[in-house]
């Protein structure tokens, strides 16, 4: 057999107006995986992806704060750029911290991409620099109010 598929594909709509058609592609692909043996077949609702909205309020907040805040790195306070900012406020969020071994020794942090978080964890990274920035005096330039409930109940 030359065309087995090794690699599962993903089939998916974002309403009722497409299903019968996304199903139907899913069970022609499942067939024909089929000839080969068992299938697995999950169906489940897609956690919504962080918002465009959402993704420009996390950059806004991230500026604010390395413009506004001093961080101790290697024992010397300084600014960081919103980057540095950015890998902070994530491992915060989750209250979690990855580390590495550096290529030429010492230790680096490993980031989390903002990219693939829904919208309920996008939600608490920037629920957390608030009350970061609450603790370090920091003025923001777009008020708290402004921001979407949605973000906030996001489940």
């Amino acid at each position: 057999m030359t065309n087995v598929i090794h690699k599962p594909r993903h089939f998916w709509t974002s309403g009722p107006s497409r299903v019968r058609e996304v199903l139907r592609l899913a069970y022609l692909f499942a067939t024909e995986l089929s000839v080969s043996g068992a299938v697995e077949i999950i169906v489940r609702p897609v956690k919504s992806r962080r918002t465009v909205e959402q993704n420009a309020k996390l950059w806004a907040m991230l500026g604010d704060i390395s413009r506004q805040v001093e961080w101790p790195v290697n024992g010397v306070m300084q600014k960081l750029d919103s980057e540095d900012w950015k890998a902070l406020m994530t491992a915060a969020a989750r209250q979690e911290i990855r580390m590495a071994q550096g290529i030429n020794g010492g230790v680096v942090m490993l980031g989390v991409s903002t990219k693939r978080m829904t919208v309920a964890e996008l939600g608490d990274v920037i629920e957390c620099m608030y009350s970061f920035g609450a603790d370090k005096g920091v003025t923001w330039s777009e008020p708290k109010g402004q921001m979407p409930e949605q973000w906030e109940a996001a489940a």
